[in-house]
């Protein structure tokens, strides 16, 4: 795994205490610790807040490290969406399309859904709503989780980014130009993430959740939602694996600005 040397200025504290600990699980991980513990992203969010939306890696390998999951592919073209190892994307377009192992990735996180906890909810009536309940189903909020939750939504409002061209805009300008899509009584499945409040910059605190209907026709990332009844699946991730771009045209982009 090849690392970017960024020399930073004026660190918080917590974005210090973000990087001891990125190093401490990244060393368990290559000492062989059981990938079905951990978090694997693809770069970081400051990267993309900076346009770094160059290849990384590939859906193949991707899927080596987890069965669900979220992301965004080169470019910014569309929005990953991994669910039972199988990938999508849900186009700009509003279209959802299979993708191959050889598609590159510039940013995602995925996990093995290998369930510690499953419950239902019934009638929640907006985002907020759901997030807090499902914190209510965490035993720690200072972990990182993975989440399968399939069922039916009342209403569910959804977004995809535009393929971008170089040189790159930061992320702030991409979703300014965002498709949004709006769905009423549809079933399907939200994929994602929860990544604790320590790790703003190198991942987005809070939930991260992608949605692809049972017919794989509707998808994008989660704006708004509101449900009638779902079944959560949550992996509890003690460990975090990042792997870093390091292409030429990422080591080009000053991430200390």
């Amino acid at each position: 795994m090849a690392f970017t040397h960024w020399r930073a200025k004026g660190m918080l504290v917590g974005w210090l205490l973000a990087i001891v600990l990125l190093a401490a699980s990244v060393t368990g991980y290559a000492q062989g610790t059981d990938p079905k513990d951990t978090l694997f992203q693809v770069s970081t969010l400051t990267g993309l807040e900076h346009g770094v939306f160059f290849p990384v890696t590939t859906v193949g390998e991707l899927k080596k490290h987890g069965s669900v999951g979220v992301g965004a592919f080169e470019a910014m073209d569309g929005e990953l969406i991994l669910i039972d190892g199988k990938a999508y994307n849900a186009m700009f377009s509003g279209k959802v399309v299979p993708v191959d192992d050889k598609t590159p990735i510039t940013y995602s996180a995925v996990a093995f859904m290998n369930a510690d906890r499953t419950a239902a909810l019934k009638n929640v009536a907006s985002y907020a709503e759901l997030q807090q309940s499902l914190d209510k189903l965490l035993p720690n909020l200072n972990l990182f989780y993975a989440f399968k939750i399939h069922g039916t939504f009342n209403y569910l409002k959804v977004r995809s980014t535009a393929k971008q061209e170089q040189p790159y805009p930061g992320l702030a300008e991409v979703v300014k130009n965002q498709s949004v899509f709006e769905y009423a009584n549809v079933t399907g499945t939200l994929v994602g993430v929860r990544c604790p409040a320590y790790i703003k910059g190198v991942y987005a605190p809070g939930y991260h959740l992608h949605f692809i209907s049972d017919d794989l026709q509707k998808g994008g990332h989660l704006l708004e939602i509101n449900l009638a009844e779902v079944t959560a699946q949550i992996a509890f991730l003690p460990q975090m694996h990042v792997l870093l771009p390091d292409s030429d045209g990422a080591r080009a982009v000053d991430l200390t600005k």
